[in-house]
């Protein structure tokens, strides 16, 4: 972050089990999940780093918009969001889609009385059951 010129900036872990990495704009600290870190090699750990740090150089409202993928490119970061490549922990709730055969994990127990559907088949062949 001294790299970078983020002074006042502070690094933590977090025991997140589905986000990556995590820029608090308001507490001036950067956070990496402990799962993401333990599971994943350097490279990728160090691009989410970087990923964190385009997020607070962009500021605030950037979002994953212009001004934040201009950062990215600028300090060496993929400007694309990163989670779909990650090895994260999956939740011991699982339900397979009837439709297309998609495996989903919850880390929380699902809510009584809500309907669960896949995005890709919908509600008429995709409606989720979720089993320990």
């Amino acid at each position: 972050m001294q790299h970078h010129k983020l002074r006042g900036w502070a690094f933590a872990y977090n025991r997140r089990k589905r986000c990556l990495g995590l820029c608090r704009h308001d507490e001036k600290l950067i956070e990496l999940s402990i799962f993401y870190v333990a599971a994943n090699d350097e490279d990728s750990v160090r691009d989410t780093i970087l990923h964190e740090v385009a997020h607070a150089l962009a500021g605030p409202t950037a979002g994953h918009g212009p001004r934040w993928k201009a950062k990215c490119v600028q300090i060496g970061a993929k400007p694309e969001r990163l989670d779909r490549e990650a090895t994260m922990p999956s939740g011991r709730w699982k339900a397979t889609c009837p439709g297309c055969c998609k495996q989903y994990t919850r880390h929380r127990k699902p809510m009584r009385n809500r309907r669960y559907i896949c995005r890709a088949c919908g509600p008429d062949t995709g409606v989720l059951s979720f089993l320990v």
